[in-house]
């Protein structure tokens, strides 16, 4: 058998990392070709392109993110002419889950609520929540939360696989003096990994950040996801701005980097606002650094299995600070939570969930 994995690769791209550490533990079981898809790509041709390259494999498992495809927009979405250009059966694993646009201006909010109910109306929110994998024979989710409102909007369990998320094996050791000594760190640290985009909470933290202790840091890890994005870093660039001796942005950084950041470490901050799952935890949790997240669905999926972070309540400044405060000041829970964060972690090597996505492979041929 020989698997085309339609995929971003060799990007700055959380997905493209998921990609890269399951073609390396599936490599050993199966045949894997890895056709790249480039973010930011527009034309028919280009997607038409893609499936050909997937065309002589067995099965084709696509990495699904609408952005790839172009967006949301009808007159900008090329997965049908992808679609119509492929002969061969795949699956898909879809790691975003259509939600409506939150945030932003008032006129802002007006306009999306009136472009989703026209969308609505003419049938295409439904063709990107469910008919555009009419045809996959079979449709992975990371969470339960996301396998249970597929199920509820008409899906048959028959074709739904639930399989989570790897965490990160193969990752530097970290070096937790080297990043104290590079930053020039002192006293506690706190880090947010991830794209700078809304969903992630930045500037819900720049907020609870005024009641930060005074000799904690703040380092924010990433960078804009797409050039749509931008408007929004700027905005966390000027938030942080208040705070010129104890937030720092770092931007993308290279994996040795990151594990020496991580590893200085006290508390992971995921102050998010929305999501399926999240690469950045996975990664956070590999080097077992205690976590404070938000009480959305995700992140209680994985507090419901492991005790490994603390939840605040999502959108609530106050609570995130309050809560900040108190796993800062409290060195015993920290340990429990990164005991905690390592055995969850090697429940979840990618050789294990190779192994399943494996079992998912055969049955579309069978």
């Amino acid at each position: 058998m020989k698997i085309a994995m339609l995929t971003t690769w060799d990007e700055a791209c959380g997905i493209a990392e998921y990609a890269h550490a399951l073609v390396d533990a599936l490599q050993p079981l199966v045949e894997v070709k890895v056709v790249p898809i480039k973010h930011g790509m527009r034309g028919a041709e280009y997607f038409k392109s893609l499936a050909e390259a997937c065309n002589d494999c067995d099965l084709v498992h696509v990495q699904h993110e609408y952005i790839f495809f172009g967006g949301r927009d009808p007159w900008n979405y090329y997965w049908p002419h992808f679609i119509k250009a492929l002969r061969k059966p795949y699956i898909v694993s879809i790691h975003t889950w259509l939600k409506p646009f939150t945030g932003g201006p008032l006129w802002k909010r007006v306009l999306r609520a009136l472009r989703d109910g026209v969308y609505a109306l003419c049938g295409w929110k439904h063709y990107l929540e469910l008919g555009q994998f009419n045809h996959a024979k079979k449709i992975l989710v990371h969470t339960q939360a996301h396998y249970h409102a597929l199920q509820h909007r008409g899906v048959n369990t028959e074709r739904l696989e639930l399989v989570p998320q790897g965490v990160p094996g193969h990752i530097p050791e970290g070096n937790a003096e080297a990043a104290r000594k590079k930053w020039s760190l002192s006293g506690q640290v706190v880090t947010i990994l991830g794209f700078l985009i809304p969903s992630k909470g930045h500037l819900l933290a720049l907020e609870a950040w005024k009641k930060a202790p005074p000799d904690a840091t703040l380092m924010i890890i990433g960078m804009p996801f797409s050039q749509a994005d931008e408007v929004y870093a700027r905005a966390v660039t000027q938030a942080a701005q208040a705070f010129p001796e104890t937030v720092r942005l770092t931007g993308y950084l290279e994996e040795q980097d990151l594990s020496d950041l991580l590893a200085a470490s006290d508390v992971a901050l995921m102050p998010y606002t929305g999501g399926t799952s999240s690469y950045a935890l996975s990664r956070v949790l590999a080097q077992a650094r205690p976590v404070l997240a938000s009480d959305i669905d995700y992140f209680k999926e994985v507090f419901s299995e492991s005790k490994c972070l603390v939840l605040f309540a999502s959108g609530d400044a106050d609570d995130l600070a309050a809560r900040l405060q108190i796993l800062l000041g409290n060195e015993a829970q920290q340990k429990r939570l990164s005991q905690a964060a390592a055995q969850w972690s090697a429940e979840r090597s990618w050789d294990k969930i190779a192994s399943r996505i494996l079992k998912v492979y055969t049955e579309p041929l069978s």
